[in-house]
């Protein structure tokens, strides 16, 4: 299941593993106290307005396929708590995505907006992790209409 929530000018939808396609609320972001870091990808929605749902979660290095246009956060395990870093590796190719990870709620790195049709958006960047509890961290992507993108979170050395 890839998770995507409404932000303004962008289209927004929740795929399932069926192939079901179900609108999804805005997130209203993480509880607690607003330091300015925004919203977290943290959030829920409803497919059939029974049942809630958060992020897809994967295991680090795991491939993470585009979720298409509006905002995808998925949750990665990366097994050990910060300090760390890992590796992110990224392909947004031709139209520019917006990468974003979190730990414990903060921006800890971001891509800036990627892609275009030089250098297809290929790269990778060195994500550090500050001393924390947490053994995950959230990916945001943000994306405009036609995107297509794939990352990488790789374990921790």
């Amino acid at each position: 299941m890839r998770v995507a929530m409404m932000v303004p000018a962008l289209a927004a939808a929740v795929v399932l593993g069926t192939g079901a396609v179900a609108s999804a609320a805005p997130s209203s972001g993480s509880s607690g106290s607003s330091g300015g870091s925004g919203d977290t990808g943290s959030g829920s929605g409803s497919a059939d307005g029974g049942g809630s749902f958060g992020p897809l979660t994967q295991l680090c290095n795991q491939s993470t396929k585009s979720g298409g246009a509006g905002v995808t956060s998925t949750v990665h395990q990366i097994g050990r708590s910060g300090p760390t870093s890992f590796v992110l590796s990224y392909e947004t190719y031709a139209i520019p995505d917006l990468i974003e990870v979190f730990y414990e709620g903060s921006l800890v790195r971001s891509t800036g907006y990627v892609g275009d049709n030089i250098n297809q958006g290929t790269g990778s960047v060195v994500v550090n992790l500050p001393a924390g509890a947490a053994t995950s961290v959230t990916v945001r992507v943000t994306g405009p209409n036609s995107t297509d993108w794939d990352y990488t979170v790789h374990c921790p050395s």
